[in-house]
């Protein structure tokens, strides 16, 4: 399906692998980027919590069919997180 770029057609054939345009996997859809930017969110604690809580366990349920060993580190970030909002909160 082409998608329109700077007025005029173009098709995704034609675009770039890995630049900004490139849509993420979906393999994994949480990063270390997306933990922190919920940590230090201007958001409550509580729901800042409830969203770290629901990362992990989204996190947890795909460790289980992973295999390269990239969820793991996520795991323990988002642990970190927890732990450490749930002493200020």
């Amino acid at each position: 399906m082409p998608l329109m770029k700077n007025g005029s057609m173009a098709d995704p054939v034609d675009a770039q692998v890995g630049g900004d345009a490139d849509i993420g996997g979906i393999a994994q859809t949480i990063t270390s980027d997306d933990i922190n930017a919920v940590l230090v969110a201007s958001a409550p604690a509580d729901e800042r919590l409830d969203a770290l809580r629901g990362m992990r366990n989204e996190l947890e349920a795909r460790s289980h069919a992973e295999f390269g060993n990239e969820i793991a580190p996520l795991l323990s970030q988002v642990d970190a997180a927890i732990a450490l909002l749930s002493m200020r909160a």
